[in-house]
């Protein structure tokens, strides 16, 4: 399909809404030595999405999209503030029905001195965006809060604990499930050399939704954190999980885990990172999956102010037991990217970005493309 650029009145306002982004305010505030800080910032993007529904069906569509967002941070005594909060909204030039005004919230603690560290977090967000497994766009409320603690036995030995929970809230259940997730994990972590530290660990993590599927996944793993070979750094993990259906209904599985997230820079200017994962899930339409996932990016820094990015991924998603149908999707998608910095109180950018998804069910095998323009600010 071809693009259509929006009309004149809506290009206007967009452009409207970027100059006053970019436009440099005295409305930071600094006080108790700089101890305390407050910052704002802004953005506007114009996107045209092909298929905003992500299925067989391609329906297309230009997007205006405005953002706000207050940030307070306190680094002072023994523990440290973050807090943000924040609100997008978007406008659609045809499906007016999907758009939408989305609040966020983020709430941090930190403690980075003395000999037990960590953080605490809390967090909510609406979201609206197009999923794959449903096919469809979906609505809904995120919640989530963590807990990170590390504590060090000695100069070579050290524990890290996580405590996590996230809960999906779907604003219409007719086919889609909320979901609950808690997971508790542990690793003990071993400086190998001033380079490199050997880690492993155990992870717990329940699955809960309204559609009263419940999931019970234990993962042991090991893996290696800081240089992984010569001029490669990254953390990866290998494992084996096994998930437990806390139902009875004959919907346990097992098999590996992995995640890996590297990046190699062959100069000052050029960088390449790539990641892979491996890991069980639950969909919104209550379908436990099996995903593997992995990508590259390059970026080229041709200046301070000019760069230049550009990225492959692919991944296979397989729909475990009846209910998921013997459903399979692979998907491969590249994006480029071009984006100037004028400095941090405006920096724009375009982007091309494609996804293509192949799938054994008709009507999620799709094709998916987007240009997108875009101007931010931070002061």
């Amino acid at each position: 399909m071809p693009y259509r650029f929006p009309t004149l009145p809506r290009l206007c306002l967009l452009l409207v809404v970027t100059a006053a982004s970019s436009v440099p305010t005295h409305a930071l505030m600094r006080w108790n030595e700089g101890k305390d800080q407050i910052h704002v910032s802004t953005g506007a993007t114009w996107m045209y999405d092909s298929n905003i529904y992500t299925n067989a069906e391609e329906s297309g569509d230009d997007i205006i999209r405005g953002s706000l967002g207050i940030e307070y941070r306190r680094q002072a005594g023994l523990i440290g503030v973050n807090a943000n909060v924040g609100f997008a909204i978007a406008n659609f030039s045809e499906n007016v029905d999907e758009n939408f005004t989305n609040p966020s919230m983020r709430l941090e603690f930190t403690k980075d001195t003395g000999r037990t560290t960590g953080t605490l977090g809390f967090n909510a967000q609406r979201s609206s965006r197009a999923d794959p497994a449903a096919n469809a766009r979906t609505d809904s409320w995120n919640y989530g809060a963590e807990l990170r603690l590390k504590y060090p036995i000695n100069e070579r030995h050290s524990v890290t604990g996580g405590l996590d929970w996230a809960r999906q809230d779907y604003s219409d259940n007719t086919f889609l499930v909320d979901i609950d997730t808690t997971s508790l994990a542990a690793d003990w972590f071993y400086v190998f050399t001033p380079e490199r530290d050997l880690f492993g660990g155990y992870r717990l993590r329940f699955s809960e939704t309204t559609g009263d599927s419940r999931f019970a996944d234990h993962s042991v793993s090991a893996g290696v954190a800081g240089r992984l070979i010569r001029g490669l750094n990254g953390t990866a993990r290998f494992g084996f999980q096994n998930r437990v259906d806390l139902n009875g209904t004959g919907l346990d599985n097992s098999g590996y885990n992995a995640s890996l997230s590297s990046t190699w820079s062959f100069t000052r200017a050029v960088a390449l990172s790539g990641r892979i994962s491996k890991d069980f899930s639950v969909t919104s339409t209550n379908i436990s999956t099996d995903v593997l996932s992995g990508g590259l990016d390059l970026q080229y820094a041709r200046s301070a102010k000019l760069t230049f990015s550009a990225g492959v991924g692919a991944g296979i998603t397989k729909f475990l037991g009846d209910i998921g149908g013997n459903r399979e999707d692979t998907y491969f998608n590249y994006y480029g990217r071009v984006q100037y910095t004028f400095g941090e109180w405006l920096r724009v950018g375009a982007s091309y970005s494609y996804f293509r998804n192949w799938s054994t069910l008709a009507f999620s095998d799709f094709e998916r493309d987007s240009i997108t323009f875009d101007a931010s600010s931070r002061f």
